[in-house]
């Protein structure tokens, strides 16, 4: 294994807010989850691990690139300040994972169990979570830019100060989401469902909503909704 540089991030979309696909080639080596423990700052390149369990690492700047998760259980894992680009997370279980100060580029989590997932202060550019249980999952302070978050449970997820740009929440559950510090402009919510969010007024304007969810916010505005 390498020590793992960081790469330059490449430039801005023009046309649309959908994220760029993680580039994976044809041919990965496969990898025993189990047969590895993580070093700070290794790099794990062109690999893919399969239906195992990474369990008690701690490590700090690792690296990985191009690599396929496959059904595999994180647990008690923290791997601040990690890098991953072209990476893919199918059905994987993130639950308490910490990865604070993480940079993402081009990845995917698809059908994974992301319960109370600490991704604090993190880079994210093109970035998909599709069908995902993300409820209480940590994004606290993160910038993220098309990032899309798609058919998943982010009941209580925090982005309090996150920084969201040209990004998506599709036909997802929000409730009690904490927003609180986060400029939601242009961010459509009109085809997710929550009760309430944790907004203020300022960080709510330019948000696209449906009729209906107004009554979610009805308190910043000092109104009372008579049925």
């Amino acid at each position: 294994m390498a020590n793992y540089k960081p790469k330059s991030k490449e430039k801005d979309k023009d046309k649309n807010n959908a994220p760029d696909a993680p580039r994976i080639p044809n041919q990965l080596d496969t990898l025993t989850v189990s047969d590895y423990e993580i070093q700070d700052k290794q790099l794990f390149e062109n690999a893919r691990f399969e239906q195992g369990a990474i369990s008690n690492q701690n490590a700090d700047k690792v690296g990985f690139d191009r690599v396929v998760f496959d059904h595999v259980l994180f647990d008690q894992v923290s791997l601040e300040r990690v890098e991953l680009t072209d990476v893919v997370f199918d059905g994987c279980d993130l639950s308490n994972v910490n990865f604070r100060d993480a940079i993402l580029h081009r990845v995917e989590f698809n059908h994974c169990k992301m319960l109370g997932f600490d991704l604090s202060n993190a880079t994210m550019r093109n970035v998909k979570f599709d069908e995902c249980n993300g409820q209480y999952s940590v994004y606290r302070f993160a910038d993220l830019k098309f990032v899309s978050v798609s058919g998943s449970n982010f009941d209580k997820a925090d982005f309090y100060e996150a920084t969201i740009v040209r990004s998506e929440f599709a036909k997802s559950d929000l409730d009690q989401a904490q927003f609180v510090g986060a400029n939601l402009a242009g961010i459509d919510l009109s085809s997710c469902e929550f009760q309430a969010l944790g907004v203020t007024l300022e960080g709510l304007q330019g948000c696209i909503v449906r009729s209906d969810q107004i009554r979610s916010f009805s308190h910043l505005l000092g109104v009372v909704i008579k049925e």
